[in-house]
């Protein structure tokens, strides 16, 4: 007797097709480094206590996030980026771990751009949770994910993977989309395994792994 697949949710059924879809791991890239009051700081000291960072020589997604592909073979464009954060830390005598200097995101993205980072997720071990989710043939829910003002659920369904973000306080749909699995789980070893040699390389850099829990 053959288990008949779960049913999709609602949603699903007003889902808008999206072709060439990548999954990958972005490194958010700060254009400043802040330095002003922790709490209780004004629109004018944030605005004015900044100092601009060295920006990696780096296609950025969204003018934000360096995706770990386009990092592979650049690393050292990410190492001035990094520096340079660490070099005004110490001038300022803040703990860079505080801020989002260090932060990196799953992105899904197709050609016409972005098409979603995760808001809640801000190292890799939070990432790495995501993108070995993709890696899977049992349709079902894939994943989910509820916090403040954000929902994200992806579901598999004969081959298709059924994606929706919203707002479950407003009920906004920020996205609401359906596209081909194989060829996104095909793509998530590959982005664990690059992923991690480029923390690798980077810990050695700078004697700390800042990027897969923070700490």
């Amino acid at each position: 007797m053959t288990t008949p697949l779960p049913a999709l949710p609602d949603w699903a059924l007003q889902s808008e097709p999206v072709a060439g879809v990548q999954v990958d791991i972005g490194f958010a890239i700060s254009p400043n480094f802040y330095y002003g009051p922790e709490n209780d700081f004004s629109p004018a000291q944030w605005e004015a206590m900044r100092e601009p960072l060295v920006q990696p020589a780096i296609p950025l997604v969204e003018g934000h996030f360096v995706l770990s592909a386009d990092a592979a073979g650049n690393e050292d464009e990410l190492c001035r980026h990094y520096r340079d954060v660490l070099d005004k830390a110490a001038r300022h005598g803040r703990d860079p771990r505080r801020g989002a200097y260090f932060w990196n995101r799953p992105v899904i993205h197709a050609p016409e751009g972005l098409v979603l980072s995760f808001p809640w997720h801000d190292h890799f071990i939070e990432g790495r949770l995501f993108i070995e989710s993709l890696d899977t043939r049992q349709a079902s829910e894939v994943f989910s994910y509820y916090e403040q003002g954000w929902v994200f659920e992806l579901h598999l369904h004969e081959g298709t993977l059924y994606m929706h973000e919203s707002d479950p306080d407003s009920g906004e749909t920020h996205h609401n989309l359906r596209f081909a699995h194989e060829p996104v789980r095909a793509q998530a070893a590959g982005v664990l395994v690059r992923t991690e040699a480029l923390i690798a390389r980077l810990a050695r850099e700078f004697g700390q792994d800042f990027w897969t829990t923070g700490g």
